[in-house]
């Protein structure tokens, strides 16, 4: 029978993690949500055991001005595509994670 029961996680990051991740990012010339975004697609593909991995991620859609007075969601789904062939170094990986995402952001209009 369903409940619609829910329940709350909590986690708390060690201190000045946050803060290590964004100067790790910084340094990378790219944002923390790249670092982190390349990390979640290395571990997707030692999981799968795959070196081609497509991650579906969420983008706002307002890149219009005309769309800035309308009500209501303009979301789209960016798939993001990350090859990990060759073996690369974190720092490689982060640089084709980068590139990718910028490439995906660039082409947000067009609907997934």
């Amino acid at each position: 029978m369903q409940s619609y029961n829910g329940a709350h996680l909590t986690r708390h990051s060690a201190i000045g993690l946050n803060a290590k991740l964004t100067q790790i990012a910084n340094a990378q010339g790219c944002t923390p949500y790249m670092l982190l975004f390349a990390a979640f697609n290395l571990l997707l593909a030692r999981f799968a055991g795959q070196d081609d991995i497509v991650v579906g991620t969420p983008i706002a859609g307002r890149q219009r001005t005309e769309f800035e007075a309308l009500i209501g969601l303009f979301l789209n789904t960016l798939a993001i595509r990350t090859d990990l062939s060759g073996n690369p170094t974190f720092s490689e990986l982060l640089a084709r994670v980068k590139q990718n995402s910028l490439n995906a952001y660039a082409h947000q209009d067009l609907p997934f």
